[in-house]
């Protein structure tokens, strides 16, 4: 945490580096969280992403990786905001035209976002041994906490 300079220009440095994790797998530290391996290597892109670095491997990754958002373009906050319409447009169409996106967009961001949430749903049914009750109440907790915030 603190403040950078990339470039001549100042960027707020939020990250937590606690909760990310060497995801090459030839690493001794992939997988492992909290090692004080991950740094800070580079802002990239239009979202000006953090690239982050191992300094196990010295393998670099996106912040964004494994989650929802790794490759898009496109603002986080746009893609959750305009995913977010489609139970009040009834359909890809109505959200497509409430937005302006292409219906082709929104159809790939529900795929990616549908796969996250199998392959999240999958961890809970066989790493965890949870039954699918109780994946289905952590995800109602999770639904319930977002609208807290």
């Amino acid at each position: 945490m603190g403040l950078l300079l990339f470039g001549g220009i100042k960027i707020t440095s939020e990250i937590d580096f606690s909760q990310f994790f060497c995801w090459n797998e030839d690493c001794p530290d992939f997988g492992i969280r909290n090692q004080g391996n991950i740094v800070f290597k580079e802002r990239y892109g239009k979202n000006n992403h953090a690239l982050l670095k191992c300094k196990t491997c010295k393998g670099c990754f996106s912040e964004t990786k494994g989650t929802v958002f790794f490759g898009l373009d496109t603002p986080e906050e746009e893609v959750l905001r305009t995913i977010s319409m489609l139970p009040e447009k009834g359909s890809i169409r109505g959200v497509a035209r409430a937005t302006g996106h292409n219906k082709d967009t929104i159809c790939r961001w529900l795929e990616i976002a549908g796969t996250h949430s199998k392959e999240v749903t999958t961890y809970f049914l066989v790493n965890l041994n949870l039954k699918r009750v109780e994946v289905d109440e952590i995800w109602s907790y999770i639904k319930k906490a977002k609208k807290c915030n």
